[in-house]
């Protein structure tokens, strides 16, 4: 039987085998979970995220101050709201709006995986503006479920992402406005296509120039569109309509170029690794096989056969 903490009890985010999540004024249920850790990600305005591997447990009905975004990885799990119970399994994903109550669990015996985030509505607002004229301010949400292959996987790839201590802010960032963007359009009431993406030569042109000058920097997306005179997510898109790939990517190329060099000046792989920019050799090695075809060990071989 799972405990109940009242919010305001000492519980620390992460504590093995229990979770909690915030909302004033609440009594919630304490899980017993096989696995459990709730952070946040301080450089993306401190989002909040969630993990975990959860049994025998039933939220008591609640809601959250921010959007809430559930993907489910594994099992099923029967959450009441909108006036309804539903089943939810492995690559659905449950959107609701800021104060929505909900409540519930997986069936009996069952358990549920899962990862959540918690998007602000400030957020949503500033995705909204990618949409013509008319479109809702801050988007809302009012299907039972979501089911989309590809904003399934950008918000998995996002969420598993700000685990990696050699992922990028600046991948992150584009990771999780491309979902962001693709939920919105797609699935907010009054579905709508973003704004087309325009040439912007000079603004394209700006950006690609400031990575190129810091390859190596852990360049944010807010940095880019200030230099760009655009929106986050506006260019986003034009850049990858440009360039064929979006920023984060264009940037790894460059640092993989740059590694490339210093290697052929022979300078060590580790060594090289680290001035391109890269979080280590593995790092390095992953993204250097990926562009060029081998890994650099080999490259070096080669090169001094």
């Amino acid at each position: 039987m799972a405990r109940v903490l009242a919010v305001g009890d000492d519980h620390k985010p992460g504590q093995a085998g229990a979770s909690w999540t915030r909302l004033p004024r609440t009594r919630l249920a304490l899980v017993v979970a096989e696995t459990a850790r709730m952070w946040r990600a301080p450089d993306l305005g401190g989002l909040e995220l969630f993990r975990a591997t959860l049994r025998e447990f039933s939220f008591q009905p609640h809601a959250h101050e921010e959007f809430f975004i559930a993907l489910t990885e594994a099992g099923l799990v029967a959450p009441r709201y909108r006036g309804a119970r539903h089943v939810l399994g492995p690559g659905d994903l449950l959107v609701l709006n800021p104060g929505e109550a909900h409540a519930g669990g997986p069936p009996d015996g069952g358990c549920w995986t899962y990862r959540a985030l918690y998007p602000s509505r400030a957020l949503l607002r500033e995705i909204s503006a990618e949409f013509p004229p008319g479109t809702a301010a801050v988007p809302g949400f009012g299907l039972d479920a979501v089911q989309d292959r590809e904003v399934t996987a950008l918000l998995r790839r996002f969420h598993r992402l700000t685990e990696s201590s050699s992922a990028s802010r600046l991948e992150r960032e584009t990771c999780l406005s491309r979902a962001l963007v693709l939920l919105t359009g797609r699935h907010a009431l009054g579905p709508a296509e973003p704004r087309p993406a325009g040439r912007e030569p000079g603004a394209v042109r700006r950006a690609r120039e400031y990575l190129e000058e810091h390859a190596a920097g852990n360049v944010t997306l807010a940095e880019l569109a200030r230099l760009a005179g655009l929106s986050a997510f506006y260019l986003c898109r034009v850049f990858r309509q440009s360039v064929g790939m979006p920023p984060h990517a264009y940037q790894t190329q460059l640092r993989v170029w740059r590694a490339k060099a210093l290697l052929g000046g022979g300078l060590p792989i580790a060594s090289a690794a680290i001035a391109a920019g890269f979080y280590d050799q593995a790092h390095l090695t992953r993204h250097f096989k990926r562009i060029v075809g081998v890994p650099p060990g080999r490259y070096l071989a080669e090169l001094h056969r």
